[in-house]
């Protein structure tokens, strides 16, 4: 598998709107969106979210802050959680290429680099991955605004 034919799985939780899946689906990303699943949409526990993305193997997409938290969603169980902290739906369209990025930046092996352990926060002003160091195994974090991404 080539870093270029790497397909994004997410899992979009309830309050991820349509337009941001479609988006993501035109995209190229593969996106189960818990709102067409009828089992997944009576879920309303933010735990059995976090929980089921990580046994689909599937980075959870939110806009729900509350998994920022590294107490109540220990960082080192993260499936890989992307929130869209910003309020607009067009934050969505920066998140393939933002993607890409991470690929290229932050994957120094031959193979896809998988989100597990990592927390990734987009922003208006720009984004902030959080995760654990895997040579110190300290929690680090960097924030860039977008014009340093782009």
């Amino acid at each position: 598998m080539t870093f270029r034919k790497y397909k994004w799985r997410l899992y979009a939780d309830n309050n991820v709107e349509k337009e941001v899946v479609d988006y993501l689906r035109a995209s190229g990303l593969d996106v189960l969106w818990v709102a067409e699943e009828e089992e997944l949409r009576k879920q309303q526990d933010d735990k059995f979210h976090y929980e089921k993305a990580k046994q689909l193997k599937r980075y959870l997409l939110t806009r729900d802050e509350d998994f920022w938290n590294d107490v109540q969603f220990p960082l080192h169980a993260s499936p890989g959680v992307i929130i869209l902290a910003a309020k607009d739906v067009d934050i969505a369209k920066d998140l393939p290429r933002l993607l890409r990025k991470l690929l290229t930046d932050y994957n120094p092996l031959t193979e896809p680099l998988f989100l597990d352990g990592v927390k990734v926060r987009l922003t208006a002003e720009g984004v902030t991955i959080k995760l654990i160091d895997h040579d110190t195994q300290q929690k680090s974090s960097d924030t860039w605004s977008w014009s340093d991404l782009y």
